[in-house]
């Protein structure tokens, strides 16, 4: 019997069952990696896009920012009527921005316009004032009335954007501003006048021993030539034996070339072309003030009684009057003049507190003449005086009247005179302490010289008049603690 033979048997190995686990795991792993790269990618997709959209965040930002800036320049440069009402505010500002704004490159053919309660810059639909043309960065201007009292505020919003299409980006500001006085330079002249100065003769120079002669500064803000026309006289002067700062002496206008010299002396020298080229000068225009004279008639208790001197206390002069002061007099507190009136002071007068003659009529009508010896002072003691006290640096103030100065005896001024036309005439000096005279009318020569010397111990510039009644044209000027960022 023949035994069978098993065939032979291979041991199992126990791993055979894994076989292709490595490729399993390789597989795995790139699924990780790409799992990791998509969002690896899609990290830095979007950290791109966040990037980008804070990129054109910041530029539309900065437009805005610029925007902003911008307007505060040009809203800090306006010139409203002192006397514009909140209601007139925006209508009166957008004229003015028209003026600043329209025809320059900023805006080009662009407008400024005004449509119910808002200024639109530009006011086409679309249209941007460009800050950076390569990124198509810009701004636009909206500004509202706040409504908020007597103030006249307004609210500027600027809109900055960047980019275009579904690149564009936007962020807006807004600052409020408030309406305040412009600075003005008028009280930095000895004169300053509105219309045309003549000077003949006589002049403006200092007080030997007190002043220096670079006091002696005159300008017109005539807007045509001539605005000043010197055939004689002195203005200012130089002397060897001084330092500089003790020279002076300028002839100002809005156009030097306005300014002409046929004779006299400036600042030492009667060389003409020596004036022309060294001592006249274009100025900026200054801000004349607007003169509310009814502020003063309360003040004037008394009616005018005839009287031809001696003490006369807060006293009013009717219209048609005509006085003349023919004897010595003394007016203590206000002499208040209305118009129109031609009164004249033909004696020693003494003005204890100021001359104020009603802001109505013409400078033909309302006439002023001091023959005599004409000086102000301070107020008189008395309880009756005291609601004048809080009124500073004035010493005349007639808008709409002739000022002639006629007198053989020095006059001398105590604070700002302020009246329509100034002529010197006299064969006397006339002293300006802590003042200048600014004179307002336009239809005549403004300012005549044509007497003896105008001499100043010190302008108004450090004694600028201080009453409700003088005011300047308005600018706007930012509301501390306004800034927003809208978006």
């Amino acid at each position: 019997m023949c035994s069978k033979m098993r065939p032979s048997m291979r041991p199992i190995s126990p791993f055979r069952k894994r076989r292709g686990i490595t490729a399993v795991l390789a597989m795995l792993f790139m699924i990780l990696i790409a799992t990791l790269s998509l969002g690896f990618y899609a990290s830095v997709t979007t950290s791109v896009s966040i990037a980008k959209n804070d990129q054109r965040g910041a530029r539309a930002l900065l437009a805005a920012e610029s925007g902003i800036q911008f307007m505060r320049y040009h809203l800090a440069n306006t010139n409203l009527p002192s006397d514009t009402q909140p209601n007139q505010v925006l209508a009166e500002l957008e004229a003015d921005l028209k003026s600043r704004l329209e025809g320059t490159a900023n805006l080009g053919t662009c407008t400024v316009a005004k449509v119910g309660n808002t200024i639109s810059i530009p006011a086409e639909a679309g249209k941007y004032i460009v800050t950076n043309p390569d990124d198509g960065s810009g701004f636009t201007v909206s500004i509202t009335d706040t409504g908020a009292g007597a103030g006249g505020e307004i609210v500027c919003t600027v809109m900055g954007q960047t980019g275009g299409g579904s690149y564009k980006g936007s962020r807006a500001v807004r600052l409020d501003f408030t309406r305040a006085p412009v600075t003005t330079s008028i009280y930095d002249n000895a004169i300053a006048a509105r219309g045309k100065i003549l000077i003949q003769k006589g002049g403006v120079t200092r007080v030997d021993g007190v002043s220096s002669y670079n006091v002696a500064n005159i300008m017109s803000a005539r807007t045509s030539s001539p605005a000043l026309v010197m055939t004689g006289g002195t203005i200012g002067g130089y002397d060897n034996s001084t330092t500089p700062a003790d020279e002076g002496g300028s002839l100002g206008a809005l156009d030097k070339n306005w300014v002409q010299v046929y004779g006299g002396t400036v600042h030492g020298t009667s060389n003409i072309p020596a004036i022309q080229s060294s001592y006249t000068a274009t100025s900026a225009a200054p801000a004349f003030p607007s003169v509310d004279t009814d502020y003063f008639a309360p003040f004037a208790t008394n009616t005018y009684a005839n009287e031809k001197g001696g003490i006369i206390k807060n006293i009013r002069i009717p219209a048609n009057t005509n006085p003349k002061f023919t004897s010595n007099t003394t007016i203590q507190g206000i002499i208040y003049i209305e118009s129109p009136n031609n009164v004249e002071f033909k004696g020693t007068t003494e003005l204890q507190g100021m001359l104020v003659f009603e802001n109505d009529g013409t400078v033909g009508q309302n006439v002023v003449t001091m023959s005599g010896n004409f000086a102000v002072g301070s107020l008189p003691q008395g309880a009756e005086f005291n609601p004048l006290r809080t009124i500073t640096g004035l010493s005349v103030v007639a808008p709409s009247a002739s000022l002639y100065m006629t007198g053989s005896v020095d006059s001398q001024f105590r604070g700002n005179v302020i009246v329509g036309t100034f002529r010197n005439g006299g064969s006397a000096d006339v002293v300006l302490d802590q003042g200048s005279i600014v004179a307002m009318d336009t239809t005549v020569d403004s300012v005549v010289l044509n007497g003896k010397m105008i001499k100043v111990k010190s302008t108004g510039k450090l004694n600028q008049p201080s009453s409700a009644a003088i005011t300047y044209d308005k600018k706007f000027i930012p509301s501390k603690g306004s800034y927003l960022e809208l978006n």
